[in-house]
C-alpha cells in the first residue's frame, strides 16, 4: 500500500486507535515488570465534555507514557472518572431547574439514581473524547470514584482514622453555601474584594456612664452578640473590661466587655463584637472565654429565632438594611464609611459564604501534615516547577482540620450511624443503603451526609492500583508521576501525599508535574461561563489530533499559564504533513521488497552526517523527556525532521540515494516523533511493507549508531558552502551563478550536490582565466561566485542606507525616553513600548552591521 498524496487525519485516526486498543499494546504486561513507568489520569468530572485543560493533561501525560513505553518499560497509564460530588450536583440541579423541578421534589434515593444515570451517559461521551485525543490508557483498568473498590477503600480509611483518633465529630464553624445547602472546606471558598460600608454603632454602657462604639461590616449580626471585646494592651479601653453594655436592638439583654489579644487595635474603633456562631475567630474567642454559641443565621440564609421577633426570617441582605434603619431611628448609628474587604463566596454560584456553626465530621490534619512535610523535606518527591515544593510545605505547616461532610445526595455516603436515643453515640457501619440499623439492641440512624469528593479522590494513586493486594499495586506503586494543574496543588496533591503516606506508608508518587491553565488572549482562564472556551473536538475535526497535541505542547512549561488559540494547531498539522511527505519520498525510493536492517550502512558523507544528527536528536529528546522538558523535546525532533532530514538529507538523496539508509531513517524518525504525533506516525508505519505486522506504539527507542567523524565534518563544510552561496544569491537577487574554486577536493567531489542545493550554475575548478567574483568568506576554501561586483556594491549601498535610518531612529527614541517630561507624563505602557522599540532597533542594526561586514569581505578579492 502506498501513501496517498495528502494526510487526512479523520480518515485514519479512529482505525488507528482501534488497532492499538485491540492489540493490547497499552497493557504493561507486554513488557517485563522490573523497570516500570506508571501514572494515573487525573479523573475528569463525569458530568460533561472534556475541555482544553483536559487536552493539555492528555498531551503531556501521553507523550511521557509513549516515550517510556518506547524505552521498553512496563508503562501503565490508568484512566478514570470522578463522580465529582458537588460539581456534578450543581450541574444536575441546573438540569432540574430547566425542567421546572427542584431537589425537593424527589427522595434522596431517587435523586441519587437520576444523577447516576446522568453521569453514566456523560461518562461514555468523555471516554470517546479521550480516545480521540490519543490517550494510550489501559481501558481494562478504568476506575470510577463510585466503583465498589473506591468506596470500600474510602470506608477502610475512614475506619482506620476513626480507630486512630484522627476522625472526630464536632461542632465547628464551617463555610456554608445557603443556595446549594452544603458546607465547604476552607480551600474551596473563593475570596473576592468587594466594596461595602463600615458601620459605626454605639453600645450604651449599662451603668449609664457613656457608650462604646464598634465598627462592623455586618450590622445584621448585631442583634444577638455574645460580648464586646478589646485588646488587653489597648489603654483606651482598659477601664471598661468587665463592664456591661446594652445590646442596641435587644434592650432587655446586656453583654460584657471582655479582653482578648485577638483584637486588632487598628481596626475601626478598636472594639469589636463577638459572634461565635458566625465567625471562626469569634468562635475560638468564645471557647476561650466560655461564651454562649448563638446561631443567628440559618442554613437557608435567614435570621433565626434567636434574634428579636421583628427580624426573624429575613434574608441576610434584607436584615442588613432593616437593622441599619432601626439603628438610625434609635440614634445609635454614629458613622458610615466606605470600606473594601475580602468576601468569601461559593466558587460555583457566587453566593456569599456564611460561616455557620455545624456538627460535621473532621479529620485532624496536623499529624498527617507533619509526616508529609518530613518526607517532602527528605526529597522523596520531585516537583516541576521546583518552587511548588516549598509552597506545599508552607501550606501543610498551617493546615487546619478538614471538614469532610457534605450535605448533598450525590457522593459516597459517610459510613456512620447515630444512636437515636443518645446523640453522642456514633458507630462505624458500612450498611449505608439502610436508613437505620439495629446493633446490640440499640437503634441507629444513618448520617445523611456524603464525603467531600477530595476524600475519595485523594486516595486515587493507590485505589486505582487495587490496593492493598493487587498486582498493579505491588508492581507500579509508588506512581512514577502525578501530573495535574497547579490550581489543585492544595486541594488534591497535598491530600494525596498525606493520605498515601497514612494508608500505604509510602509517598504515593515520585514526581509531581504541575501545568498551568489554558488562557485566552486577555490572560483569562478559559471557561464556559466566560464564553472563551476552545473545544478540543472542534480543533481535532479541523486539524487532526496530532496537530492539537503538538500545538498545545509547543511552548508549554510547568507552572506557567499558556495561551492557546486554534491557529496554534497549524504548526502541528504542518509537522504531520512534513512526516507524511518524507514517508512518501522514502517509500518511492525504497519500494515494497526492502528488508530493514537493524544497523544502517552509510556510503556517503551525507549518510554519516545524518546518522550523527539522528544520534544527537535521540539523545537530546531523551534528556529532555527525563527532565520533563517536553516542549524542548519537541523542538529537537522538529528541528531534526524539518531541517536535518527534510532540508538536507532528503535533498541530498536526490543526488545519491541509499535506500537502506532512507528506510532506517524513516523507521527511527517515526519512533522519535511518535510521543508527539502518535496517529500520523502509526498510520505511516502501518503502510510500510518492511515493518510487517508490527505496531509502532510497541517498538523500542532507536539505539546510537556508528558514523565516521571525518565524513561528518566534511559534510558540515559542504553545508557551509551551500548556505553561504544561497545567502549571497538571494541577497543580491541574482540567479544561478557558477561557483569557481582553487584546490578544493571536497567541493570538487561534492560538486553536483553543491550545484543542486546551492541553486548554482555549476561548481567548477578554476583554470586561471576566470574573473574573480564574490568570495565565499566562511567556507575556508579559495572559492568565489561568478557575480559582478557592481551588483554587490549596489546591495552594499542599500544596506548602508538602512544602517543610517536605524541609527537615526535609535537616536530619536533615546532622546524621547531621556526627556524627563516624557518619562513622567506619558502613560507607562507607552514608555515601556518606546524602550522595547529601542532594543528591537538595536538588534536590527546589529544584523545590518554583520551583513555589511560579510559583503565587504566577499568583495575584497
Amino acid at each position: 500500500m502506498k501513501l496517498p498524496s495528502a494526510y487526512q487525519p479523520e480518515k485514519y485516526e479512529g482505525d488507528i486507535y482501534a488497532l492499538w486498543e485491540n492489540s493490547g499494546v497499552f497493557k504493561p504486561s507486554n513488557r517485563g515488570h522490573d523497570d516500570y513507568y506508571s501514572l494515573t489520569l487525573p479523573p475528569p468530572n463525569a458530568n460533561g465534555d472534556l475541555h482544553m485543560g483536559h487536552a493539555l493533561t492528555v498531551a503531556i501525560e501521553d507523550s511521557l507514557v509513549r516515550y517510556h513505553r518506547l524505552q521498553g518499560k512496563a508503562a501503565l497509564y490508568v484512566p478514570g472518572a470522578d463522580h465529582a460530588g458537588f460539581e456534578t450536583w450543581v450541574v444536575y440541579e441546573k438540569k432540574l431547574a430547566q425542567e421546572g423541578k427542584s431537589r425537593f421534589d424527589y427522595s434522596r434515593e431517587e435523586l441519587y439514581r437520576q444523577v447516576w444515570d446522568f453521569v453514566q451517559k456523560n461518562k461514555h461521551n468523555f471516554e470517546a473524547q479521550l480516545r480521540a485525543l490519543g490517550a494510550s490508557v489501559d481501558w481494562t483498568r478504568f476506575t470510577f470514584t463510585l466503583d465498589n473498590k473506591v468506596i470500600g477503600t474510602s470506608y477502610q480509611t475512614f475506619k482506620k482514622m476513626w480507630e486512630d483518633g484522627l476522625i472526630y465529630r464536632g461542632s465547628r464553624i464551617v463555610n456554608y453555601c445557603t443556595f446549594h445547602g452544603t458546607s465547604f472546606s476552607d480551600i474551596e471558598v473563593v475570596h473576592e474584594e468587594e466594596k461595602t460600608n463600615l458601620w459605626h454603632i454605639a453600645y450604651p454602657l449599662a451603668d449609664g456612664s457613656g457608650e462604646v462604639v464598634i465598627a462592623t461590616t455586618r450590622p445584621e449580626t448585631k442583634v444577638g452578640q455574645a460580648a464586646l471585646m478589646v485588646n488587653p494592651k489597648d489603654k483606651r479601653y482598659k477601664h471598661l473590661v468587665g463592664k456591661e453594655v446594652q445590646q442596641p436592638l435587644v434592650p432587655d439583654k446586656n453583654i460584657k466587655i471582655i479582653a482578648d489579644e485577638y483584637v486588632n487595635m487598628d481596626f475601626g474603633t478598636g472594639v469589636v463584637t463577638v459572634t461565635p456562631g458566625h465567625d471562626p475567630n469569634d468562635y475560638e474567642v468564645a471557647r476561650r472565654n466560655n461564651l454562649p454559641m448563638l446561631e443567628l443565621i440559618t442554613t437557608e440564609g435567614k435570621l433565626s429565632n434567636n434574634v428579636p421577633q421583628e427580624f426573624r426570617g429575613m434574608t441576610v441582605t434584607v436584615a442588613r438594611q432593616t437593622v441599619v434603619e432601626a439603628l438610625k431611628k434609635k440614634g445609635l448609628l454614629r458613622k458610615v464609611e466606605d470600606y473594601t474587604h475580602s468576601v468569601g463566596k461559593c466558587y460555583k454560584c457566587g453566593t456569599v459564604i456564611e460561616p455557620l456553626l455545624r456538627e460535621q465530621w473532621f479529620v485532624k490534619m496536623q499529624p498527617l501534615a507533619t509526616r508529609a512535610i518530613e518526607e517532602l523535606k527528605a526529597g522523596k518527591i520531585d516537583f516541576y516547577p521546583k518552587n511548588k515544593k516549598d509552597q506545599i510545605i508552607r501550606y501543610l505547616s498551617e493546615l487546619k482540620d478538614w471538614n469532610i461532610s457534605r450535605q448533598i445526595p450525590w457522593g459516597i455516603p459517610i459510613p456512620a450511624f447515630q444512636n437515636t436515643e443518645d446523640a453522642s453515640d456514633w458507630i462505624f457501619d458500612a450498611r449505608v443503603h439502610e436508613e437505620s440499623i439495629e446493633v446490640d439492641g440499640k437503634s441507629y440512624k444513618r448520617d445523611p451526609d456524603v464525603f467531600d469528593t477530595w476524600f475519595s479522590s485523594g486516595q486515587w494513586p493507590y485505589v486505582t492500583l487495587d490496593y492493598p493486594s493487587g498486582d498493579d499495586f505491588k508492581s507500579h506503586y509508588p506512581l512514577s508521576l502525578m501530573e495535574t494543574g497547579f490550581d489543585i496543588l492544595y486541594q488534591w496533591v497535598a491530600r494525596m501525599i498525606m493520605l498515601g503516606l497514612y494508608v500505604t506508608g509510602e509517598v504515593p508518587f515520585k514526581t509531581v508535574y504541575l501545568h498551568g491553565m489554558i488562557v485566552d488572549k486577555s490572560g483569562q482562564k478559559q471557561s464556559k461561563s466566560k464564553g472563551n472556551v476552545s473545544s478540543p473536538l472542534e480543533i481535532i475535526s479541523e486539524y487532526g489530533s496530532d496537530a492539537l497535541r503538538i500545538g498545545i505542547l509547543n511552548g508549554q512549561s510547568p507552572g506557567n499559564n499558556q495561551l492557546f488559540m486554534p491557529s496554534k494547531a497549524t504548526g502541528g498539522r504542518n509537522f504531520a504533513n512534513k512526516l507524511w511527505n518524507i514517508a512518501r519520498f522514502v517509500e518511492d525510493k525504497v519500494g515494497d521488497n526492502h528488508h530493514l536492517k537493524s544497523t544502517p550502512t552509510p556510503s556517503s558523507r551525507a549518510d554519516h552526517w545524518i546518522l550523527s544528527r539522528l544520534n544527537h536528536a535521540s539523545t537530546e529528546i531523551s534528556k529532555a523527556f527525563e527532565a520533563y522538558r517536553i516542549s524542548e523535546a519537541y523542538e529537537v525532533i522538529y528541528s531534526f525532521v524539518w531541517h536535518d532530514l527534510a532540508d538536507w538529507y532528503i535533498e541530498a538523496s536526490k543526488v545519491q540515494t541509499n535506500p537502506s539508509m532512507l528506510a532506517y531513517l524513516l523507521d527511527s524518525t517515526l519512533k522519535l516523533s511518535h510521543p508527539f504525533a502518535p496517529f500520523v506516525t502509526e498510520t505511516i508505519w502501518q503502510t510500510l511493507a518492511w515493518e510487517g505486522d508490527s505496531i509502532l506504539a510497541d517498538q523500542l527507542w532507536p539505539r546510537p549508531v556508528q558514523f565516521n567523524a571525518l565524513a561528518v565534518a566534511e559534510f558540515k563544510s559542504v553545508i557551509g558552502v551551500i548556505t553561504e552561496a544561497r545567502h549571497i544569491t538571494k541577497a543580491l537577487g541574482v540567479g544561478r551563478p557558477k561557483l569557481y574554486f582553487n584546490s578544493a577536493p571536497l567541493i570538487e567531489e561534492e560538486g553536483i550536490l553543491i550545484t543542486l542545493l546551492g541553486r548554482l550554475g555549476g561548481a567548477l575548478k578554476a583554470q586561471g582565466s576566470e574573473r574573480k567574483g564574490l568570495k565565499l568568506t566562511n567556507s575556508g576554501y579559495d572559492a568565489w561566485l561568478d557575480i559582478d561586483n557592481l551588483a554587490a556594491m549596489n546591495y552594499l549601498s542599500s544596506l548602508r542606507e538602512k544602517q543610517v535610518v536605524r541609527q537615526e531612529t535609535i537616536k530619536r527614541l533615546q532622546a524621547r525616553v531621556s526627556n524627563p517630561s516624557y518619562a513622567s507624563k506619558a502613560p507607562k505602557a507607552l514608555v515601556e513600548q518606546s524602550h522595547a522599540q529601542i532594543e528591537e532597533e538595536k538588534q536590527l542594526l546589529t544584523s545590518l552591521d554583520t551583513e555589511i561586514k560579510k559583503i565587504v569581505k566577499a568583495i575584497e578579492i
